[in-house]
């Protein structure tokens, strides 16, 4: 499989016309607000740093633990509560707050491979270097030039739990090799963001939840947000 072939979709930011879909999701105000938190820390600590250095004058202690954080958002919900369109579209607000470069690649479940042995690992683990080797070395401790985001809908056919009796070896092996992805960029620390979004995510394996910075849940519109 050609590099191409891992993402379904390749999306540059900053775009106009994905800057009117992120604006177009109305009644998610508050999870965007912390989302973009969120995100701009994951993406550059060095702005946590600033801010400690400004407000308290010296490096406090807790922002190791943050920088240890992987950078991995989860999205969990129904159907049609806008999940996709929120993945795919925020990182404009971050490109045009932080005026770096953001590319949204959608991994495509043909990361699955056919069941061959060791297929879906190598895979997973090639799709996780195109990430990496498209932003380039890492801007630990500066503001980066330019980001990645790592979209992966369905993430439950990816990273289903390993304790399920009848799961097959090559999807726990695959599994095996998503963490270890995650685990490889959050040793790194580079500006590259990993979101798993899913309708089932009690489905998931525990140790890929427990990788989560931040799960956003997104529900069925209440009346205020229907309004």
């Amino acid at each position: 499989m050609t590099s191409e072939h891992f993402f379904d979709e390749v999306i540059e930011l900053p775009d106009p016309d994905v800057q009117r879909q992120f604006q177009d999701l109305v009644g998610l105000d508050d999870v965007k607000e912390l989302l973009l938190k969120e995100g701009r820390l994951l993406l550059n600590p060095a702005l946590l740093e600033e801010w400690s250095q400004k407000q308290h004058r010296q490096r406090l202690p807790c922002i190791d633990i943050f920088l240890d954080r992987p950078p991995l958002i989860l999205f969990s919900g129904d159907v049609g509560t806008g999940k996709t369109t929120l993945a795919n579209s925020f990182g404009d607000a971050i490109a045009r707050s932080e005026r770096i470069k953001v590319t949204v690649l959608r991994l495509s479940l043909m990361t699955r491979g056919r069941g061959a042995v060791g297929e879906m690992t190598q895979l997973i683990s090639q799709a996780f270097k195109e990430v990496e080797s498209r932003v380039g070395r890492g801007t630990v401790g500066r503001k980066p030039g330019t980001a990645m985001i790592l979209v992966i809908d369905e993430a439950d056919a990816l990273a289903e739990s390993r304790a399920v009796e009848q799961m097959h070896h090559e999807d726990r092996a695959g599994v095996n090799a998503l963490i270890r992805g995650i685990d490889h960029l959050t040793h790194k620390r580079l500006p590259i963001l990993i979101v798993l979004s899913t309708n089932r995510h009690e489905a998931m394996d525990p140790a890929v939840l427990r990788r989560a910075a931040a799960h956003f849940r997104f529900a069925r519109p209440n009346d205020a947000q229907r309004v």
